[in-house]
């Protein structure tokens, strides 16, 4: 199996929990399981993303990279840290648009 890459450019397949307990967001519909630490009930990409845009992944939206990219940061990365995973993530979905 190739790379399981999630709409918002995290590489599903490479997560410690892929195939155990998670397919990735297009098998589970945004229901990750770590939603309930942030009060959502569905992943707010996934959500704006495959339901309310209907694509397939962020990079076919023009507004790449959106604030959801930029507000959504782990608590235990520095902003260096979080700059480079968004750009990281952007070109993956940007070169996955083409």
């Amino acid at each position: 199996m190739g790379k399981v890459v999630g709409v918002c450019g995290c590489i599903c397949s490479d997560c410690r929990i892929f195939e155990k307990e998670c397919k990735g967001c297009h098998a589970i519909k945004g229901m990750a399981c770590w939603l309930h630490e942030v009060g959502l009930d569905v992943c707010d990409f996934y959500e704006c993303c495959a339901i309310d845009k209907g694509f397939e992944h962020c990079g076919e939206c023009k507004e790449i990279p959106c604030k959801k990219f930029w507000e959504n940061k782990n608590p235990s990365w520095t902003e260096e840290q979080h700059r480079k995973i968004v750009e990281e993530r952007v070109g993956l979905l940007k070169g996955l648009a083409q």
